[in-house]
């Protein structure tokens, strides 16, 4: 599924309005720093929520930096979906910004995603199927993919994103940041701690849920693509998880930096071993072992940012 593959067709069957749906889906805007906001991206996922085949009326809130307030909204943003509301607040973090729409939020269920990680038709769907058939469930997140048209997208899929894919549905002990479906008073219940990452924040809060004995389910064919860039995006994506890994320890170190690599490039070669010959192709497979070797740099930049008692992590594109 590509940004702009929804089809005339299915945008002829935008979702109605209702005055009271079950579902929110909150979409956090990206950042565009420096230049005037463009909407590409929320214009791209109003597309991709017009076509879902839930069948059934949804409500959809875009959360953006109240420094966009004043700018034109598109026309093509907001005649694509009937029910669809922008709030604006005065922080540009994308935790602070879900928070924020998720307070405002009355409907029994919602979904939060990002701006840059389009669900497939059939998300909303499953994951309501899901949270339907397993009442026992509080949390039920999709899969993340970046495509599979290219090795370069294979490779960092499973690099990136296998790490929740058990090979089929069922429970999990990760919550996706990309999309997720919540009961509305659990999230509320639960708002993004301060940290000085978005992955570090996110680890945080679903600890702290599963602590609560919240549980968390995995419907792997619901598929939201997200963007995928060159080396400076894995460069950027790895500081952050390695920031987030020595940022999570009580007593951080410079002698942790070895059990927490070792962890990591543990959990990679058992998603190799149980996924691998699904997301690979014969002739990915040397990439994949240069990236698992590669990826190894910027973690370490990352935790000796940790390291310095950096209470965010600087130079980073994440927010």
């Amino acid at each position: 599924m590509s940004k702009n593959s929804a089809t005339d067709a299915a945008l002829e069957k935008k979702p109605t309005a209702s005055a009271s749906p079950a579902l929110t889906i909150i979409v956090v805007s990206d950042f565009e720093a420096d230049r005037e906001k463009s909407w590409k991206d929320e214009i791209s996922m109003a597309r991709a929520l017009a076509a879902q085949d839930i069948g059934a009326p949804f409500k959809v809130v875009i959360a953006e930096c109240e420094i966009h307030q004043n700018e034109r909204q598109p026309d093509e943003l907001t005649s694509t979906l009937d029910d669809l509301e922008i709030v604006y607040g005065p922080d540009e973090r994308s935790a602070a910004l879900k928070d924020l729409a998720v307070a405002q939020c009355n409907t029994p269920w919602v979904a939060v995603l990002e701006a840059d990680a389009l669900p497939s038709p059939n998300w909303a769907r499953l994951l309501m199927e899901a949270a339907h058939q397993n009442p026992d469930y509080d949390i039920f997140s999709g899969r993340t993919y970046y495509g599979d048209e290219t090795s370069w997208m294979r490779v960092l899929n499973l690099l990136d994103r296998s790490f929740d894919d058990r090979g089929a549905s069922g429970d999990t002990s990760h919550v996706s940041n990309n999309g997720a479906l919540y009961r509305t008073e659990l999230l509320k219940e639960f708002p993004y701690p301060d940290a000085g990452s978005p992955f570090l924040s996110s680890r945080k809060r679903n600890a702290a849920m599963q602590r609560a004995g919240y549980r968390f389910y995995s419907q792997r064919n619901a598929l939201m693509r997200h963007a995928v860039g060159g080396l400076d995006f894995v460069n950027d994506f790895r500081r952050n998880t390695g920031y987030s890994d020595m940022m999570t320890l009580t007593h951080r170190s410079p002698l942790k930096i070895p059990g927490l690599t070792a962890r990591r490039m543990k959990s990679e070669i058992g998603s190799a071993l149980r996924v691998g010959g699904e997301y690979l192709k014969w002739f990915d497979w040397p990439l994949f072992a240069l990236m698992f070797l590669y990826v190894r740099l910027p973690e370490l930049a990352g935790m000796r940012s940790a390291l310095q008692n950096s209470q965010h992590l600087k130079n980073t594109a994440y927010r």
